[in-house]
């Protein structure tokens, strides 16, 4: 613990040291991001900068991490006993966090360096659990105790009420909620707790993996009984909640078709671009919890054996793509610059959301949109060769695909016009989340977007926006709008090529069953001559011995083949009518059967029932009698 902070960072062992080996959470577990003006760049001046804080540097604020655990006002916070040593029991296992906490902001470039304007730590996890402690590390609880008790609560409740079970693990269904909703006076800046979970969509590569770096508990290894969730998924075992989908992964479109094999050119982009072949689509999940104003916490599998340049790992890609598209913006505005939470969940959502699709990233080898569309070429190529049932099930598992990439989007796109109605509208005391909000009181992160950007040399993968859009939330929906619109002309090209696939099939079915007519009309009429030919052939005395000459022969065999023939097109055309009529004869014979021999008259049949009546009311006293 003697590291001095500035000096060069040296590699540390946390497993050495038991109070880490009794944790788990580490800080080898977590990915610390300080965003802070930088005056770098001579030509442009003061300048937004991401900048990833290594763990070892960490060690001397890592000093106190038992502060928080000695000084939490549990009295104070709540009176509930079971409460407060819950809220001891968090502080114990994830109290540490707290060093992390920006206790000031940087203004200008002649601040401290240990100021900054926002804080972004990246968990790679599967365990729900990490939510709660994150919140109450972080959170500033010298502000208000209670508020931050309630905002507990409410994840808590957030978290039962959004967690989802299925066959093949736990996941969040999309939402996103205010940790703090009707609860304090500073609701109307955009600024408190609130936690968002939403599904994207990425690839595995091909290859060994090697060990998840971000995935293993320290004290159960790699499973977990408990809170366990954050699992990613195949697109089918995503859609399908309750099949194991392990026999049809094989026929996903990104498994199967690989146009690199014919393209040497693109065989080299796409090794050189991935590293390796992608093979599968995955649905994975992104969690963002904002503490408050300045700091931000995100999860997901983070699949830490892909490459970090180009930045294949999400939070690579959040640091270098889409934190640069929307820092760039600040170039060509003079109102305010100043980079909040409320900014950096837009810039964390840009880069999962964006991770397959070119709207987002014009650099990417082999998108989402591109790869389907080359698969639904060459089954076009297909069906001009040879239409074939087999044809018709490859356009449906492309159909089902798009349906489940594209009802994905749909409900990523909902999740961010709510998010953007939230950031843009007053969440003061007594007011809705649709409620109105003066144009001049603005969002923390609000990025006024006018002209082009003059420093293109700027930008990494061409992420510049060139949108007229008032802010990065309006064009984040903006791109996942038109990959939305180009996703569903894919779906509707493979819904004409199924209808003309299976047409031209049907057609083919009907000429092979003109082709069974000929045969079945050939056969019909040789196969009485065959056997007349059997017949007469056989080596017998009664019959080769015989005096009579080949008339017999044609007499016979021509009437049986007409009689076969006719026989055979009778029933063609009218065995299904005598069938019929067959079946209508027994019915009408059974219900005759059924009905009385005697027909009688109204007064028969009124004199009958006197007579029975008069039997009946004979026969009472002696069955009374009986009992």
């Amino acid at each position: 613990m003697d590291h001095a902070k500035g000096s060069t960072p040296v590699q540390v062992d946390w497993q050495d040291d038991v109070y880490w080996r009794n944790r788990r959470l580490t800080p080898a577990q977590i990915q610390v991001h300080d965003i802070r003006l930088e005056g770098w760049r001579a030509d442009v001046g003061p300048m937004l900068e991401m900048k990833e804080v290594l763990s070892s540097t960490l060690l001397p604020d890592l000093e106190k991490r038992d502060s928080l655990v000695n000084s939490l006002p549990l009295e104070e916070a709540t009176k509930n006993r079971n409460e407060q040593n819950h809220l001891r029991t968090l502080a114990a296992e994830y109290g540490w966090m707290n060093c992390l906490r920006s206790n000031e902001i940087q203004e200008t470039l002649s601040d401290a360096p240990d100021m900054r304007k926002c804080r972004w730590i990246h968990i790679s996890s599967k365990f729900s659990d990490y939510l709660s402690g994150c919140l109450l590390a972080l959170s500033d609880w010298a502000k208000n105790p209670p508020e931050t008790v309630a905002a507990l609560h409410q994840l808590e409740h957030c978290i039962y009420q959004n967690e989802r079970f299925s066959k093949h693990g736990r996941y969040f269904a999309p939402f996103f909620q205010d940790l703090l909703e009707g609860h304090g006076d500073k609701r109307d800046k955009g600024d408190g707790p609130m936690l968002l979970s939403v599904p994207f969509l990425d690839w595995t590569v091909e290859g060994q993996r090697p060990p998840l770096r971000f995935q293993v508990d320290p004290r159960e290894g790699y499973q977990s009984g408990k809170s366990s969730s954050h699992l990613l998924r195949s697109i089918l075992q995503h859609f399908y909640r309750l099949e194991d989908t392990t026999d049809r992964e094989s026929q996903q479109v990104f498994t199967k078709h690989k146009p690199w094999q014919t393209d040497r050119s693109l065989d080299l982009k796409v090794r050189r671009w991935y590293g390796h072949y992608p093979t599968s689509l995955n649905v994975d999940e992104l969690w963002i919890l904002t503490i408050d104003s300045r700091h931000v916490v995100t999860f997901s599998s983070n699949q830490s054996w892909k490459s970090r340049w180009p930045p294949l790992q999400l939070s690579a890609r959040i640091m270098e793509v889409s934190f640069r598209g929307i820092r760039n913006a600040f170039l060509n505005t003079s109102n305010n610059q100043d980079y909040t939470s409320a900014t950096h969940v837009i810039t964390a959502l840009s880069g999962a959301l964006g991770m397959l699709h070119r709207s987002f990233w014009t650099d990417i080898t082999l998108c989402l949109s591109d790869r389907y569309a080359s698969y639904l070429g060459h089954l076009q190529y297909r069906l001009h060769r040879s239409p074939s049932t087999k044809l018709v099930m490859d356009l449906l598992q492309v159909q089902e695909e798009l349906n489940i990439i594209i009802q994905i989007m749909e409900q990523q796109m909902e999740l961010v016009t709510s998010l953007q109605d939230t950031l843009n509208h007053g969440r003061g005391k007594g007011k809705s989340q649709s409620s109105t909000r003066n144009h001049q009181d603005r969002p923390p992160g609000y990025i006024p977007h006018t002209g082009s950007i003059p420093h293109a040399d700027l930008a990494t993968y061409r992420q510049l926006s060139f949108s007229h859009l008032s802010d990065p939330g309006a064009q984040l929906l903006e791109n996942l709008q038109r990959e939305y619109a180009d996703l569903c002309d894919l779906r509707e090209n493979s819904n004409s090529l199924i209808n003309r696939t299976i047409q031209l099939v049907n057609i083919r079915l009907e000429d092979h069953g003109k082709a069974i007519l000929v045969f079945t009309i050939v056969t019909i009429i040789f196969l009485p001559l065959s056997f007349v030919s059997s017949f007469f052939g056989m080596n017998f005395s009664d019959i080769r011995d015989m005096e009579s000459t080949q008339r017999l022969f044609w007499i016979i065999s021509g009437s049986l083949t007409v009689g076969t023939v006719g026989f055979a097109i009778f029933l063609a055309f009218y065995g299904g009518a005598i069938v019929d009529w067959v079946v209508t004869w027994r019915e009408n014979r059974t219900r005759r059967a059924r009905k009385p021999d005697v027909v009688q008259t109204p007064m028969e049949r009124r004199q009958t029932g006197f007579r029975n009546f008069e039997i009946l009311d004979a026969m009472r006293p002696r069955v009374t009698g009986g009992f």
